[in-house]
């Protein structure tokens, strides 16, 4: 492991990553947007679900992730966490062009009195699921393997202010469950 980010691959096995599915389609689906709520589908397409991490079913992905989350700032990053406020559930499609592109996780001009510090991902589909749809890091960054980062069950943590996209899925779907932990903003 590096300290730019934190990869266990392969790491949930399939009845967790199958738990993870079933529980976050219980929830609405909504067109992904950008900034301040718009759409554009010239930086963004894909189906977002978005899980309350606090709702009794949905527990146990909240705990899943601050376990990795916290595991992974221990690791590398030393940063100051409290919470997780967001998970999102995301589904990019082929035949949609699913995609995210170039774009960071810390909003820096928000009103709280808090930012996103780690993002973290979970892979959701094998890779055998679908083409494209790679999760590339600004280049600047040493990339994780591409292929241990498509392997189902894989978690990704990463400072959310560092740059970066998923690249079109060119053929069949592609899950991804993601969360942003927050810390006191930045000082």
């Amino acid at each position: 492991m590096n300290s730019i980010w934190q990869m266990w691959s392969g790491e949930l096995n399939n009845e967790t990553v199958a738990s993870i599915i079933k529980e976050c389609e219980y929830y609405t689906p909504k067109e992904a947007v950008v900034g301040q709520g718009e759409t554009d589908e010239q930086v963004r397409k894909s189906t977002v679900r978005w899980i309350n991490p606090y709702d009794v079913g949905s527990r146990f992905i909240h705990d899943l992730l601050w376990k990795y989350a916290t595991l992974a700032n221990r690791s590398a990053f030393g940063v100051q966490i409290d919470t997780i406020q967001d998970i999102q559930y995301t589904i990019y499609e082929g035949d949609e062009n699913g995609h995210y592109n170039w774009h960071y996780d810390t909003f820096w001009a928000n009103q709280t009195m808090n930012d996103r510090k780690l993002s973290i991902t979970i892979q959701l589909s094998d890779p055998e699921d679908y083409e494209g749809g790679n999760f590339i890091l600004d280049r600047q960054y040493e990339q994780p393997n591409a292929n241990a980062l498509k392997t189902k069950g894989t978690i990704l943590v990463f400072p959310s202010p560092i740059r970066h996209k998923v690249t079109p899925v060119t053929k069949g779907i592609r899950k991804s469950l993601v969360a942003w932990i927050e810390g006191p903003k930045w000082k």
